[in-house]
């Protein structure tokens, strides 16, 4: 059980504060059970209830500060993503999204920001929705480094950024 006050990445919600475990006004009278009240520190302002049973599957700890800065210092080892072109990508993005793992995220990151690299140094527009999700997987990924790290999630991205920029854009 997790306790009030503790921090766990909450699938493709992220990093979320545990606020409050309480059986919620909401529920339907003789349906009450507990809940965690969830605050987002990647969503500003969004609460979440969360059923406490079965929470176990969809909570995972923060990674530790070491992991983060290996993720950050390793990433031109850090493999790439196989992306479909277009729309067929969607789905295989999606998924990385949904499970919200730090090293599936910073592969997502990488392959999102070398096929903009690419496209931009070809002349060409990189796919609004590329842009979307590369938003979401990088808010995602900066927020749960940035608070691993006791840091800005700004300093991360400038960090991520500088490590990317010193990656060769051909492909192997």
């Amino acid at each position: 059980m997790l306790n009030v006050g503790e921090c766990v990445v909450y699938g493709s919600h992220g990093l979320c504060r545990v606020r409050d475990i309480l059986i919620p006004s909401f529920l339907e009278r003789g349906k009450e059970k507990e809940y965690y009240q969830m605050i987002s520190a990647v969503d500003t302002g969004s609460v979440l209830y969360v059923p406490v049973d079965g929470a176990e599957d969809k909570v995972r700890e923060v990674i530790s500060a070491d992991v983060a800065e290996d993720l950050i210092d390793e990433i031109e080892e850090t493999p790439e993503l196989e992306l479909p072109e277009g729309k067929k990508a969607e789905p295989a993005i999606m998924s990385v999204i949904k499970r919200n793992m730090a090293d599936e995220m910073m592969s997502l990151v990488k392959s999102l920001r070398k096929i903009k690299a690419v496209r931009e140094a070809e002349g060409k527009k990189f796919a609004a929705l590329n842009e979307k999700y590369l938003n979401i997987a990088e808010k995602l990924l900066y927020t749960e480094l940035a608070f691993s790290l006791e840091t800005e999630k700004d300093d991360i991205k400038r960090k991520v950024l500088e490590e990317l920029s010193q990656l060769p854009l051909e492909t192997a």
